[in-house]
């Protein structure tokens, strides 16, 4: 049977590059937040490029969507559970078909780059505390941790990172998934404007050092965010299985 691998993330986690690794392959079906479709329309706030596709709008209608694709062959779909936390939640069928992969990153950062695209994000929209209530669920249905990316480490490391991720998934490492030419993959369309920085890359780019906190610290509202989030980061970020803290 073909095989379906679930990236579950939160916004600006460094989910996108990752996923990009998953569309060079070129062995997968990729899917680029198909849940995204149940959240938002074309006439949300979030920015959005062009939400009138022809993918369904209902979870169930999504879930068929990638149960069908898997039949023609292996499926990767990267999402984020905030879109669909509680459908998740009460699917353990659906949770159980598939190999998950969670990808997070230290939310101050992730805070302050979702701001400068979305500055009327609503708190749940941070996404750890919905990631962290799919990781508990799959650990609990499956008795194992599931396996877990820190974002910045996959930045900064990114061929070890991505060949103990292979190793895990049992898939060949395929080094040249690392490079590519700079291009909009279908699958971005509708959220193009928030991949800028995807599209224009060749490669998977190492995180800057540089974090000016007053970004964060200076709106109280940020800070109240993130204070929200960081347990939830934390409690994932122990899990880690890349070698590196």
């Amino acid at each position: 049977m073909n095989r379906m691998i679930a990236l579950w993330a939160h916004p600006r986690s460094r989910s996108t590059v990752l996923e990009r690794v998953f569309i060079e392959r070129g062995d997968f079906e990729v899917f680029h937040e198909p849940f995204a479709y149940m959240a938002f329309d074309k006439h949300s706030a979030i920015p959005h490029d062009n939400l009138e596709g022809d993918l369904p709008r209902s979870y169930e209608g999504i879930k068929a969507l990638l149960r069908s694709a898997r039949e023609r062959r292996h499926v990767f779909h990267k999402d984020m559970c905030y879109h669909c936390v509680d459908d998740l939640k009460a699917d353990a069928e659906f949770l159980l078909e598939q190999q998950h992969v969670f990808i997070i990153r230290e939310p101050g950062r992730a805070i302050v780059s979702h701001f400068a695209m979305f500055a009327q994000m609503p708190l749940h929209a941070i996404g750890h505390k919905a990631l962290y209530e799919i990781f508990c669920r799959v650990t609990k249905l499956t008795g194992k941790i599931p396996y877990v990316i820190n974002g910045d480490v996959l930045a900064n490391h990114p061929e070890d990172t991505l060949r103990r991720l292979c190793d895990h998934l049992e898939l060949e490492f395929v080094p040249e998934a690392l490079r590519w030419t700079p291009s909009c993959p279908p699958q971005w369309q509708a959220w193009r404007s928030w991949h800028k920085d995807a599209e224009r890359s060749t490669h998977i780019v190492a995180a800057t050092k540089d974090f000016d906190e007053r970004q964060l610290t200076s709106r109280p509202h940020l800070m109240g965010y993130y204070h929200a989030h960081r347990p939830f980061y934390e409690r994932m970020n122990q899990f880690t299985q890349q070698g590196r803290s």
